[in-house]
């Protein structure tokens, strides 16, 4: 279905020609480019690129899950009630078993007082920043340290999250995973990565994403102590996978990551117009955007009359709107996942019956963002301005 107002507008190639001819060169320059702009930007002390954030999702399991292996736990982790698909499968398939955590009341992210209950047995806490807004990863680590666990965030709906001593969320855990998926914030065109803390876990990491392969000569010949000969580029020491971004997805998002101070410029004002509007609106919960650093992705809103969203997609797809549940709905609600867990998580079940989310996205004119504004005022107080 083609709307008249989606959360994703076409994000522009023109310019990009130029830019790929004269920065296309070397194998795996642009990878290498884009890894140190990355760093320099954010702090990172290292970080993998891959070809999606799903693959950034399991490439950090299985790392985790052979960290854990060698300590001797078993591998249990903790899930949110709303996370993306990726996040759970990567896991499952790293071999972990999947403790499902409900939701914060009026919230997106993993209930921290719900995880303290659950955290029993545990070896790993997976945390999503659902669309962007931060967990409490202050008391998350808290809760890690006191049980032994080793922490996974799932930060591919938001770039930069900080505390609020100007602190990187990436600090605060394990293994961090980004998305460059086109409608997040930084496009590659199809791209993520995995930020790790130390030498090892970045070896790690590395090894897994390029087949489990045991040569270090790409990255640093100095740490490379795989013999010389015939086989030195075909040792492997562990299972691994191919998921290394490409040379091309890495020059697009080196072109992309040019302008995003500008991008998230645009976002938050988008953000700010449909918060503004949306404010004191009867029958609509609205979110003030973080104030710590981070961004989201897209806008929220909660429907508070008892209206569903089947109600919502009605009314709004007859008038052009594009909206979209969270993720669609609740992790063990889903047919892959029904098996994890037979419970019902009612502060998620209540978020993903009543709620929904519209786009902020840089490549949506302002005039699209005032129109959905319109109709969504509209939605909540029943008037009905426009015929199409």
């Amino acid at each position: 279905m083609k709307y008249l107002y989606p959360c994703t507008g076409r994000i522009t190639a023109e310019g990009f020609g130029e830019f790929l001819e004269n920065n296309l060169g070397e194998a795996r320059r642009n990878i290498n480019l884009f890894s140190e702009e990355l760093k320099t930007a954010y702090g990172v002390p290292y970080i993998s690129l891959v070809n999606s954030g799903s693959s950034a999702n399991l490439a950090a399991s299985l790392a985790l899950a052979e960290k854990i292996k060698k300590s001797g736990k078993p591998l249990k982790a903790a899930v949110s009630a709303f996370t993306f698909p990726t996040t759970v499968s990567s896991l499952i398939l790293a071999g972990f078993e999947i403790r499902i955590i409900d939701v914060e009341p009026d919230g997106f992210n993993m209930d921290v007082k719900e995880l303290e209950k659950n955290i029993e047995g545990l070896s790993l806490i997976a945390v999503t920043h659902f669309l962007g807004f931060p967990a409490d990863m202050k008391r998350v680590s808290e809760i890690a340290r006191e049980n032994g666990c080793l922490i996974l965030q799932d930060a591919c709906e938001t770039l930069d999250l900080r505390d609020e001593n100007d602190r990187q969320f990436f600090s605060c855990g394990d293994i961090t995973t980004w998305s460059f998926y086109h409608p997040h914030h930084l496009s590659s065109y199809g791209g993520g990565a995995v930020i790790t803390l130390n030498q090892d876990d970045a070896m790690l990491v590395d090894s897994i994403c390029h087949w489990g392969r045991s040569c270090k000569c790409h990255i640093d010949p100095s740490l490379c102590t795989v013999p010389n000969g015939p086989a030195h580029q075909f040792t492997y020491e562990r299972l691994g996978v191919n998921v290394e971004i490409s040379e091309l997805n890495a020059c697009f998002g080196r072109w992309e990551f040019l302008k995003f101070d500008e991008y998230e410029k645009r976002r938050k004002e988008n953000y700010a117009y449909l918060y503004n509007a949306l404010s004191g609106v009867p029958n609509a919960k609205v979110y003030e955007h973080p104030a710590i650093g981070g961004s989201v992705f897209v806008f929220p809103v909660k429907i508070t009359d008892g209206r569903t969203i089947d109600d919502a997609y009605s009314y709004f797809s007859e008038r052009g709107l594009e909206i979209r549940t969270f993720m669609g709905g609740v992790t063990n609600e889903q047919k892959a996942f029904a098996y994890l867990s037979d419970k019902v998580y009612p502060m998620a079940n209540d978020m993903a019956k009543h709620s929904f989310f519209v786009g902020i996205h840089q490549t949506l004119p302002m005039d699209n963002i005032i129109k959905s504004a319109n109709i969504l005022t509209d939605f909540f107080t029943q008037k009905d301005r426009y015929v199409f």
